[in-house]
């Protein structure tokens, strides 16, 4: 055999063991079973408690507010998202979002704006495929009107798309790459309300944190009428 053809031999080897499609693999990641939908799929609304729930039962109490009873509009938040896989054993969401509460300035008079980013989680389980399901939490009545802030009919600011939303998703305790980002493509900074602050705006030290108050579908009362709008919820 010729030296030459020892060479092209050798490098015949060396190109069949290399594995196919290794290149494009390294220019594109492995797609994610689940995957957010589109910002025009968002749905956010201020809801009212289904009639079949509100008639009947004993009578809400006195306050000085009756849209602050639980009687009052709710804020509700459905996220778009798919699953490519037959079943997906668990998958939790945590909702940050952005809000204000008014307090009172060290001085008295009028009150300020703090900024706060208010939070909750919700966990479905044996989540089929599909192309379109709902993550959905709900902020209670009250709640949307001490965190709308000092504007005049503030709480339409959250349902007008005007205030960030963020949303993470973990399947089986690993973190889905990619989160669902209202105001992503915006590029105001603070100390306005709504515009993008910067990636991590709803881990900033700025903002107080209130946990906990953006609650499942099981602690409203639209559970369980909508029951068909998610997926399997899972209880703590």
């Amino acid at each position: 055999m010729t030296m030459g053809a020892l060479k092209i031999l050798c490098l015949g080897v060396l190109i069949a063991g290399v594995p196919r499609g290794v290149g494009a693999q390294e220019e594109k990641k492995e797609k994610s079973n689940l995957e957010f939908g589109k910002i025009q799929e968002l749905e956010i609304e201020l809801a009212s408690v289904p009639d079949s729930v509100s008639t009947g039962g004993k009578s809400a109490p006195s306050v000085d507010d009756n849209k602050a009873t639980q009687e009052g509009r709710w804020l509700r938040i459905d996220v778009p998202f798919s699953t490519t896989n037959k079943f997906t054993p668990e998958v939790k969401f945590k909702f940050y979002l952005e809000g204000y509460e008014g307090v009172p300035e060290p001085e008295g008079g009028k009150l300020k704006e703090k900024f706060v980013v208010l939070t909750g989680e919700t966990t479905y389980r044996d989540v089929p495929k599909g192309k379109k399901h709902y993550a959905g939490v709900f902020l209670p009545p009250a709640s949307v009107l001490r965190f709308a802030g000092t504007k005049l009919g503030g709480e339409q600011d959250w349902v007008q798309g005007m205030m960030n939303l963020k949303v993470e998703a973990t399947e089986a305790g690993a973190p889905v790459q990619g989160a669902f980002d209202l105001q992503g493509a915006k590029e105001r900074k603070l100390p306005q309300r709504g515009g993008k602050k910067d990636p991590d705006w709803n881990k900033s030290t700025d903002a107080q944190e209130v946990s906990g108050v953006l609650l499942p579908i099981y602690d409203t009362p639209f559970w369980p009428k909508d029951y068909k709008r998610y997926s399997q919820p899972k209880k703590p």
